[in-house]
């Protein structure tokens, strides 16, 4: 059986803190990586933002199929650098990148997707921290993303993520979330860049023990089986057209 290695990144910031430790008292990153416990198909690493170059470095990058995101407060301080090098490892190697939650705000889901604002600048969609019900409705029922859920995931508090959101429209779109507030956010979104494929999952909110439902877990696992690179797939090996380098043949112009 092939294993999946999954990477997962949290800020670990906020979760070292009351009130957000009572409800993630071994970090978000651990509640996240539950999602893979005592399943021999995954392999975890867990990655926070105070390790050197945030836990990311090459080898890790270099051994990952899947790297899941968690980010809120920090996400301008994550290093440029090593930002460039995971947005490289998708588009070059074929990784696959989960974005959760706020993470919609770091700079590798930024860059990868084009889009200009400075990542940790708010106010660009409708939010309300506090909490409302979220029905996460499955739009895409034969997606292998969306295998063993129902008709909706029900959230009992998740902090609302209101339209219009500021990216560009997925190649996918696999849930439709719905607030007790009436209003509603694109979620599951699917985008392929170069070789890799990313996942813009909405859930997560850092109060709320959202990471714990059976549900949620089950999408997360879903999620890297499909993000997952393919056996045999070509890795860049720096060189040719990737290494940065021009590599233009114009001898015929002379």
């Amino acid at each position: 059986m092939r294993q999946i290695k999954v990477t997962i990144f949290c800020e670990h910031n906020q979760d070292r803190y009351e009130p957000i430790k009572s409800v993630y008292p071994e970090g978000m990153h651990n509640a996240i990586a539950k999602a893979f416990e005592n399943k021999e198909k995954f392999k975890v690493t867990l990655a926070t933002q105070d390790m050197p170059r945030h836990g990311l470095t090459r080898e890790v990058l270099n051994n990952t199929d899947v790297l899941v995101w968690w980010s809120h407060l920090d996400n301008q301080k994550l290093d440029d650098e090593v930002a460039d090098e995971v947005c490289l490892h998708v588009v070059r190697d074929g990784i696959g990148f989960i974005a959760l939650h706020s993470a919609s705000f770091s700079k590798p889901w930024q860059r990868l997707l084009g889009i200009e604002y400075a990542a940790g600048e708010w106010g660009r969609f409708r939010t309300m921290p506090q909490g409302e019900k979220e029905r996460l409705w499955v739009i895409a029922p034969g997606h292998p993303i969306c295998q063993g859920i129902q008709d909706y995931i029900e959230i009992p508090q998740d902090e609302m993520y209101g339209e219009p959101m500021l990216m560009p429209d997925p190649d996918k779109l696999l849930f439709i979330a719905w607030w007790e507030g009436g209003d509603v956010c694109r979620s599951g979104s699917l985008f392929e860049r170069g070789r890799g494929k990313i996942f813009g999952f909405t859930p997560g909110h850092e109060a709320f023990p959202i990471f714990f439902q059976p549900q949620i877990q089950r999408v997360l696992q879903n999620a890297v089986n499909f993000l997952a690179p393919q056996e045999g797939l070509y890795k860049g090996n720096g060189e040719g057209h990737l290494s940065g380098e021009p590599c233009e043949d114009l001898s015929h112009r002379l």
